[in-house]
């Protein structure tokens, strides 16, 4: 199922991509600029930075041209951060409505072990240029057929992609209610804090169209909201407490720490709630583990597509992707970091080193799955592309 669902989010993710490449302005001669590789970032500005929290800050982003960044909400966009001479790359999801195509805001909590998300929280400057690729990804809603209620669970940072889906819904479906549980360890950690009370006040009456329960595992004195860690038992209490009669057949978004959504899916499940009403966001930031066995050697990949076969080599250290891309091959891909898995291709023979972490599943890579665009062949290849 989640590969279906990432086919069918495929057009959608590529013409948007497409779209930011159109985007590029005439050189300053008034020369058509020279054609770049498909994989190169689009050139944004840091328009403004806004401080959520002690830790976090949300960067609004625009094109220097004024051209508009399309998205979807619950998309995010893959950020290219040099640091010290080395590129990073991290994908961090759109938190701002995605009804504005004239700005994107991308919100970055900084942890210990973060290099990149230390230096954009701590370094980053109004007016600073950002590389960006994107957007990306299918924790998407549909478009609504009618009334419906979404459940948004969050936890700490996985609050900004369901910031976007409630802006971008509460304002562009009338017919559409949702209700937001949001887990964090204390009041001053809350991201968004004032602007989700003020949503729900918007949105307060007798349709109560906008409702958030916050969970805290730190609550200050006199606090009358959730306590405890946001696990399977305190989501079940605050399901409760909401008391809606259509949470049966709501659509639950989750996105968060790895425990809270296992909990959280389980908690859903034993509450009779089915798989296709739950959907998942999980981040990874791929990178090379030390000691991967990447080859030092060129090899032949064979890819086999519905068009037929088409053969290429590639060099050491070169991507699957990188290669076929530069080749005119047209692949599937989006955010080009092993965070989506849109290019997902079943490996028939030969081996690769695949950077880790990524987004495959155990059971995808059981089944011999691997993503072309952190792959890297360390054997000769033959490839089977959807």
């Amino acid at each position: 199922m989640a590969f279906v669902a990432r086919l069918r989010s495929l057009r959608r993710d590529l013409a948007a991509v497409a779209a930011t490449f159109s985007a590029r302005p005439p050189a300053p001669d008034g020369k058509t600029p020279a054609p770049v590789s498909s994989l190169a970032p689009r050139r944004l500005r840091i328009a403004r930075i806004v401080r959520e929290t002690a830790d976090a800050v949300s960067l609004v982003l625009e094109d220097p041209t004024g051209a508009p960044i399309p998205f979807a909400a619950g998309q995010f966009f893959t950020l290219h951060v040099p640091i010290g001479g080395e590129l990073h790359k991290r994908a961090y999801s759109a938190s701002s409505s995605a009804l504005d195509g004239s700005r994107v805001a991308v919100t970055v909590k900084r942890v210990a072990d973060g290099r990149v998300s230390r230096h954009l929280v701590g370094h980053a400057h109004e007016g600073d240029p950002i590389d960006v690729l994107g957007p990306s990804g299918s924790f998407t809603p549909a478009p609504a057929k009618g009334p419906r209620l979404l459940v948004l669970v969050g936890g700490g940072s996985g609050i900004t992609p369901l910031s976007s889906i409630a802006r971008t819904l509460l304002a562009s479906e009338t017919g559409t209610r949702i209700a937001l549980v949001y887990g964090n360890l204390a009041l001053e950690d809350v991201i968004f804090k004032e602007s989700l009370d003020a949503l729900a006040a918007e949105h307060a009456g007798p349709a109560a169209r906008f409702r958030v329960r916050h969970v805290l595992q730190e609550p200050p004195p006199g606090w009358t909201g959730g306590t405890g860690l946001l696990d399977g038992e305190a989501l079940s209490r605050e399901l409760d407490a909401l008391g809606d009669p259509e949470a049966a057949l709501a659509e639950y978004f989750l996105c968060g720490p790895a425990p809270m959504m296992a909990a959280a899916r389980a908690c859903l499940e034993q509450r009779g709630i089915a798989a296709s009403q739950i959907r998942e966001e999980r981040f990874v930031s791929a990178h090379a583990l030390p000691g991967a066995p990447a080859s030092a050697e060129a090899h032949e990949v064979t890819l086999r597509m519905r068009s037929g076969e088409r053969r290429l080599v590639v060099a050491a250290g070169r991507t699957i992707l990188e290669t076929a891309l530069d080749a005119g091959i047209d692949m599937p891909f989006s955010c080009a970091v092993g965070g989506c898995g849109t290019c997902r291709v079943h490996l028939a023979r030969g081996s690769v080193a695949m950077d880790e972490p990524n987004c495959l599943s155990a059971d995808e890579r059981g089944a011999g799955y691997v993503l072309a665009c952190v792959s890297r062949p360390s054997s000769p290849c033959t490839l089977e592309v959807p």
